[in-house]
């Protein structure tokens, strides 16, 4: 797998993944505030630069947001990345307390994109 410009702190590394035109986001343990953001815009950075079809966030070690945070992404991410070159969002997740959350963003993000639940990078 051929990764492209890397973003990596102890809660979250972000790539662009040449194979599969993407972003990957992948999270390793809960953060929020400045922590949580930094990765994300780095994210949209590498959507910019590649014009990147797929962002794909990883979350097996994933986490429940911050109500601050949950709010900054409605209000600040999203909109970037569907007025990004992205058209599909894909989420990895396994059995994970998670689920619902993911399922209510799936629905959310699938008026924009087409959206996928995956078990491993290696569906996508």
């Amino acid at each position: 797998m051929e990764i492209e410009k890397k973003y990596s702190s102890e809660y979250c590394e972000v790539s662009y993944v040449r194979e599969q035109d993407a972003v990957l986001c992948k999270w390793l343990q809960k953060c929020s505030g400045k922590e949580y953001r930094e990765p994300l815009q780095y994210g949209l950075e590498l959507l910019k630069k590649f014009n990147a079809k797929t962002w794909i966030t990883d979350t097996t070690n994933g986490f429940e947001n911050e109500r601050e945070d949950s709010e900054w992404l409605m209000k600040e991410f999203v909109p970037y990345t569907i007025e990004s070159s992205c058209k599909r969002v894909v989420f990895i997740i396994s059995d994970s307390p998670l689920k619902d959350e993911i399922d209510e963003q799936s629905k959310v993000l699938s008026e924009y994109f087409k959206v996928f639940q995956v078990k491993n990078l290696e569906e996508v």
